[in-house]
């Protein structure tokens, strides 16, 4: 079943600017993080599991990443100044329009274009965390006149400049490294490349043309999608305040909460910053264990 990207009446405020906050995208009823996290699991242990449980995953990927990029909005929007302030009260739209059209894109056969949509969210996320980091409470039109220089710019080198305290040091470099290699792969789907040309051709000789992708093609931008979106939402939650990501994270017993993206060294790793809070002390040796345990990449 292809997703549908809707926003229910029920929640759409009368001002149109509330509408970027409100919306949805609509996937099979038995699509869960659970789910996720199960089928993924299985396919990756099955050689015999087809393309269709691949693209499966694909679809559960994305909608555990736009659940949470809603969460992210919806939170900081309580900050009465986010409309005016906030990149991504305007940027989320353009994200939700990338990582559904993964979907769309790789259930029609169409694997290499999914990378191109993959390093613009990428992009779009360093320079965003970094514009509201250098400044974050100016106003949306004076931001883009001060960060003209960074925001026009296909470098990401200013990822350098970026502050990600809720990932501890020794984690900074690997997480500066992944970034780099994340947007170095996707890019080599922006031009033709020979390396890209290659790849096509190795595919097409093998019988992989559009519309008959093989299971392990699927999977490859299964992983490679994961761990953009992963880097995406690190960067994301650093460009607001701390507090929205201790509410996505922290459940009220203080457990952690379900989310695939728990299985990134990085998003676990910023779970772990927030074991300090009470709720959590009585059982934070286990929530340590299953937080370690499930860890992927």
């Amino acid at each position: 079943m292809t997703p549908q990207i809707s926003c229910p009446d029920s929640t759409i405020s009368e001002t149109p600017r509330d509408r970027r906050v409100c919306f949805l995208v609509r996937f099979p009823a038995s699509i869960s993080t659970a789910s996720t996290q199960n089928m993924t699991d299985q396919v990756i242990s099955n050689p015999t599991a087809g393309p269709a449980d691949a693209l499966n995953v694909t679809a559960q990927i994305v909608h555990d990443y736009l659940a949470t990029l809603r969460f992210i909005v919806s939170d900081t929007s309580r900050d009465p100044t986010f409309n005016a302030t906030h990149l991504l009260s305007y940027v989320s739209q353009d994200l939700i329009e990338s990582a559904a059209a993964i979907v769309f894109l790789a259930r029609s056969g169409s694997l290499s274009v999914p990378k191109r949509e993959l390093r613009f969210i990428i992009e779009s996320s360093v320079k965003l965390c970094y514009v509201q980091q250098k400044n974050y409470q100016s106003s949306i039109e004076d931001k883009l006149k001060q960060f003209d220089k960074q925001l026009s710019s296909s470098s990401i080198s200013i990822k350098r400049d970026l502050k990600l305290w809720m990932i501890p040091a020794h984690l900074h470099d690997d997480f500066d490294e992944e970034l780099g290699r994340l947007y170095g792969k996707s890019s080599s789907y922006v031009h033709l490349t020979p390396h890209q040309i290659g790849q096509r051709i190795t595919a097409v000789d093998s019988g992989c043309t559009i519309g008959f992708e093989s299971t392990a093609e699927v999977e490859e931008l299964n992983i490679l999608v994961s761990q953009g979106f992963a880097a995406s939402l690190v960067l994301l939650l650093h460009s607001v305040s701390e507090y929205v990501t201790g509410d996505w994270l922290v459940d009220s017993d203080g457990s952690t909460i379900d989310s695939y993206f728990l299985k990134s060294r990085f998003v676990a790793a910023m779970d772990g910053y927030f074991d300090y809070k009470a709720e959590r002390q009585a059982q934070l040796g286990a929530i340590q264990s299953i937080r370690a345990a499930g860890i992927r990449f």
